[in-house]
């Protein structure tokens, strides 16, 4: 969210270089979702004695599955040591310690709010792996409280949403980093760089697309009450209020216009990243067509189909998903 500029004038040696090892080690586990095999042959061992001073003291706001992800592939840096965890989910809490707990020896402290992490001066740095529509606001609030912060991706549920976190990254001097774990992996870099060596000659035109199908039907229960162990209220946070239904809860959140934008922002977010880091140019507008076409009865509400073409200055880029 800087540019190089800015992150050189950062003095803070080992704040900065811990999140470029965060990154890489994350980058492992997008690679094996996506069905790439891994990025790194062998976890890193983790040395006992590390200096006080080296230390980066973590937390983790949001624990299911991208969280324990997150947090596991953190804690593979010596340097890490994670103080505490928050989750609405009293079950994801509890594996989430269980991981430091197993990691480290060490007992991380839980909270389901949010917000008690970030009142600890302990703490000197947040990541957010939480539903998206939960990224902005810890995001913005670990920058006022001076915290460096790694958030999944996509960034922010709308543009003003956006704006706002890269205002407070810069406003409090932070470094803000957004999981687009594939710039970590060599297969993209390498392509990138064939791109832009200019080999191809001139583009025009570039295509990107995630193919889902195998996903299926989620159907479409009734709405019941939420489980006793859930903070269903903190979990809706900045969203409407609407009744708990185990289909839009949890992994399923992605496809509801409240909480998420569908396999546009969940793997359009990392293919049209890759496809604007090897072409280096801002979009100038978009459009897109689609709907529920797959699975035409089940409860989601965003496209299982989708085509959407993006300008920018010198070439088109066309995304679709099934």
């Amino acid at each position: 969210m800087r540019s190089k500029k800015e992150i050189d004038e950062v003095k803070r040696i080992t704040r900065r270089e811990f999140i470029g090892e965060s990154t890489k080690a994350a980058a492992a586990a997008t690679a094996l979702v996506a069905g790439l095999g891994p990025l790194v042959e062998k976890k890193a061992p983790i040395q006992k004695r590390v200096s006080p001073n080296d230390k980066i003291h973590v937390a983790l706001i949001g624990c299911g599955g991208m969280g324990k992800t997150n947090l596991s592939d953190f804690l593979r840096i010596k340097e890490v040591e994670c103080l505490a965890i928050a989750d609405v989910d009293d079950q994801h809490l509890d594996e989430g310690l269980k991981i430091v707990q197993d990691t480290r020896s060490k007992k991380a402290e839980g909270y389901k709010d949010f917000r008690k992490i970030i009142e600890r001066k302990d703490v000197q740095a947040i990541i957010v792996s939480t539903p998206d529509h939960w990224h902005a606001l810890p995001t913005i609030y670990a920058c006022q409280a001076g915290k460096d912060v790694y958030v999944e991706k996509p960034l922010a549920t709308t543009i003003e949403e956006g704006r706002a976190m890269v205002h407070a990254a810069r406003k409090y001097n932070r470094i803000v980093q957004v999981g687009t774990q594939q710039r970590s992996a060599k297969h993209f870099s390498d392509a990138v760089d064939f791109v832009q060596s200019g080999r191809l000659g001139k583009i025009r035109m570039v295509r990107a697309w995630a193919y889902l199908d195998w996903k299926g039907n989620i159907g479409n229960p009734a709405d019941e009450p939420p489980p006793p162990y859930v903070d269903y209220d903190l979990w809706l946070g900045p969203a409407p209020l609407r009744p708990f239904n185990a289909c839009r809860f949890h992994h399923n959140f992605r496809w509801f216009w409240d909480y998420s934008g569908g396999l546009m922002t969940d793997w359009g977010a990392h293919m049209v990243d890759v496809a604007m880091w090897a072409m280096k140019e801002d979009p100038l507008g978009a459009m897109a067509i689609g709907g529920k076409y797959g699975f035409p009865d089940d409860i989601r509400e965003t496209p299982d189909t989708q085509q959407s073409v993006v300008e920018f200055p010198s070439f088109s880029l066309a995304w679709e998903h099934m």
